[in-house]
């Protein structure tokens, strides 16, 4: 259920974000220590699979690193072969693509890393364990397969692999001076490539739009081990004009490799093996952080200091008066910041406005009779900036009402939700966290102003009814005198069953009620699916192949207040296969289907996927930070209704001036044309994708669900779309603002032709 406080099996997949402690733990060993090798165990393959990968392998990695997988591995294999033991195989398995395991920390800091899956422990002993031919057959990197059957139990699993694992000691113990001068090496050669290019450094401007997360993306990147400077005066590098202050990320460190792994544009051609997890994971498009590769050698040359300490932007409030403005800039600490202040009136600006000179987004906080002393000393914690004006500004507000939130997760799977409780705790939002299992006992208005759903995974079917209720005993989850370690998170007397129809009528009941629901991927689907958000459908096309990659949203309608903040008509966004939805009569298309041959390709990498260039769209500039340098263009065509094709709410005849049906209001989409799609990662049959909605407000009675197809929350590696979330909570009430007005049909008019 748990493995830790937040996530399962994704204790293993924090090695970029870094936010679960034994990642951290981890990291701060290999930094203290330097060891030359890691070893990861696992438990998943028969009998004993040691890494390698089918490949594609990491482009960032050095040569050396691929050779000392396949060195070591073929030493175990072939050594467990010559002493008669069964099962031992490398290759086919893992693919070596994502950095973010836990045995790319060694590999990002030129250690050699490396692992084992093997059978399970049991606990039981398996008196006859049968396996497929496809585990026991002989393949060319199998040579000496499992056997048919076998009694197993956890003897067999400690001796195999510690057989191994002895083997290789000895080998690597022999052979210590090559991988010392392995390691020596891999440093060496970073260092040195990043003195020939042709990537010099990366600048990050550190009065960017996003500047919190600008510093809290270089912060990470220190405590990863990266030597991070900042320009101790202006100056010049090729094209590129860097400003005193802006951070300096130099490539002639020894970790430049896991900066150049973080910020490059990952290309997984589809005719590769399918990918063991994401395809795509470009930091500076997942966290919405300019960061620019610098092509000139002349940056090596300028002044500049090394971080001593965590960068922290200035923050605080500017001028006099008793009202503050703080721009909404989508920096995640805005959530922070209200929900510290949680007992202050603050008001959302329903569209663009101009302060001194400076047009701000709608979205922009406005706090009425601050309490100045309080709102400072948060602000300078923070790093976020404010400006006091004696008159609040001339714009449409509404105000900002704390909600009371419910949380729900199901028994089913707690791997992905994680990632969500870790989000709202790492910025203090509080929550009631419980089971769907008591979405059933009902009454949730009386509750909840905003219920959030996370992805769960599984079929319509699997996401109602939960665990099976098989058996007459219930399957309890909970501290006792046997389990003391459970229930620290949640606990229940029977974690069998689910919400049922009960469950998701309780759920409906609260959002026409007017309560808010918010939803992604797999619980998304669920309420389209179960019919509550019309005018939605669920595609699942065929030849749709999209597996964890970074897409191209486009704002349909940044007038919406989930939209507030974004200030681009683009953004980038995560992306795994489903769902797909269609609104209304929104077009249709499939891709074609990923030709390979009767054999594996040899050479699947010579014709790279088509991935799109990513960068600021000319027409929509991001405005500056309020109190920043440079002048604001206003962002236009903010009264668009929503994309996506909406039309589904048919006119009804014989009574005059009957509202049509609420439709689907689409806030975000993909783009048009399928070549423009693909960012990062992998991409085929992008055609499914053109035009589809990602992110839909769909008004249900007196409430609203909202509906993600990208997921928000990924890992500890969205912070950019962190605010589509942050910003349907904190507008929860007020999800109709900048909405153009409901047509109206007038009698007698046809069917299905607003006015």
């Amino acid at each position: 259920m748990y493995w830790g406080k937040y996530v399962q099996h994704d204790n293993n997949r924090d090695g970029m974000g870094q936010y679960l402690k034994l990642t951290q733990n981890l990291t701060k060993m290999f930094l203290d220590w330097h060891p030359t090798v890691g070893h990861d165990l696992h438990e998943a393959q028969s009998y004993l699979y040691i890494s390698t990968g089918t490949g594609p392998y990491n482009n960032s990695l050095d040569p050396i690193a691929v050779d000392e997988w396949w060195l070591l591995a073929e030493t175990e294999t072939m050594e467990m072969a010559r002493r008669g033991v069964p099962g031992v195989w490398t290759y086919g398995f893992y693919d070596g693509w994502v950095p973010n395991y836990l045995l790319w920390i060694p590999m990002t800091h030129n250690a050699f890393g490396r692992f084992y899956e093997v059978q399970s422990y049991g606990p039981d002993v398996n008196a006859d364990l049968q396996l497929q031919p496809t585990v026991t057959s002989r393949e060319w990197y199998r040579p000496n397969p499992p056997l048919p059957s076998i009694e197993w139990g956890p003897r067999n699993n400690t001796n195999i692999q510690e057989s191994a694992l002895m083997l290789a000691i000895h080998k690597v113990g022999m052979d210590r001076e090559l991988y010392l001068e392995n390691y020596y090496a891999k440093n060496k050669r970073s260092i040195e490539k990043g003195k020939d290019g042709p990537t010099f450094g990366w600048v990050v401007p550190a009065a960017q739009r996003r500047r919190v997360d600008a510093a809290d993306l270089v912060n990470e990147l220190r405590r990863q081990g990266v030597e991070i400077h900042r320009a101790d005066a202006a100056f010049q590098a090729g094209t590129l004009n860097v400003a005193a202050g802006d951070y300096v990320i130099r490539a002639d460190q020894p970790y430049r490799t896991l900066v150049d792994m973080y910020m490059s544009v990952q290309n997984y051609p589809p005719a590769n093996p399918r990918p063991y997890d994401d395809t795509g994971w470009t930091m500076s498009y997942m966290r919405n952080v300019q960061v620019i590769p610098v092509a000139s050698k002349a940056v090596l040359d300028q002044r500049m200091t090394l971080l001593a300490a965590e960068a922290k932007p200035t923050g605080g409030i500017d001028a006099a008066g008793t009202t503050l403005v703080i721009e909404h800039t989508t920096d995640n600490a805005l959530m922070a910041f209200r929900f510290r202040n949680a007992g202050a009136t603050m008001l959302a600006a329903e569209d663009d406005f101009e302060l001194n000179g400076v047009k701000l987004r709608a979205g922009s906080f406005i706090i009425p009779n601050a309490d100045r002393a309080a709102m400072d000393a948060s602000l300078r914690d923070l790093g976020l900036k404010a400006i006091a004006v004696a008159t609040a500004p001339t714009v449409k507000t509404h105000e900002m009402k704390v909600p009371r939130i419910g949380y729900v997760h199901s028994w089913l799977r707690t791997q992905d939700e994680g990632w969500v409780r870790a989000a709202l705790d790492h910025y203090g939002v509080p929550y009631t966290y419980f089971a769907d299992q008591k979405l059933r006992e009902g009454n949730l208005q009386s509750k909840y102003d905003v219920i959030l759903f996370p992805h769960t995974g599984g079929t319509l079917q699997n996401m109602l009814n939960g665990i099976a209720m098989s058996g007459t005993q219930p399957i309890p989850y909970k501290k006792s005198e046997l389990t003391p370690n459970l229930g620290a998170v949640d606990q229940s007397d029977d974690i069998r069953g689910g919400m049922g129809l009960e469950g998701l009528a309780e759920l409906e009941k609260f959002v026409r009620a007017g309560g808010t629901l918010i939803t992604e991927g797999s619980t998304a689907s669920l309420v389209s699916e179960a019919g509550i958000s019309a005018g939605v459908t669920v595609e699942h096309p065929a030849q749709l192949f999209a597996r964890g990659s970074i897409m191209r949203g486009v704002f349909t309608d940044l007038k919406s207040p989930i939209a507030y903040g974004y200030s681009e008509k683009d953004l980038p966004v995560y992306f795994n296969q489903d769902p797909v939805f269609a609104v209304a009569a929104a077009g249709t298309g499939a891709g074609a289907a990923v030709a390979v041959g009767p054999g594996q390709m040899v050479t699947p990498n010579a014709t790279p996927v088509r991935v799109a260039p990513y960068e600021s769209n000319p027409a929509l500039p991001p405005a500056p930070v309020l109190g920043g340098a440079g002048p604001v263009t206003p962002v236009p065509g903010q009264a668009a209704g929503p994309g996506g094709g909406g039309r589904d709410g048919g006119g009804r005849g014989g009574n005059p001036d009957l509202p049509q049906a609420p439709r689907p209001r689409v806030v975000m989409q993909f783009p048009p044309n399928a070549s423009d799609i693909l960012l990062s990662g992998t991409l085929n049959g992008g055609e499914a994708l053109a035009n589809r909605a990602l992110a839909i407000d769909m008004p249900v009675g007196k409430g609203h669900i909202v509906m993600f197809a990208l997921r928000p929350f990924w890992r500890w590696q969205t912070q950019g779309t962190y605010f589509l979330a942050f910003n349907a909570i904190l507008n929860w009430d007020n999800l109709d603002a900048g909405k153009p007005p409901t047509p109206t049909v007038p009698a007698g008019a046809p069917q299905g032709s607003p006015q």
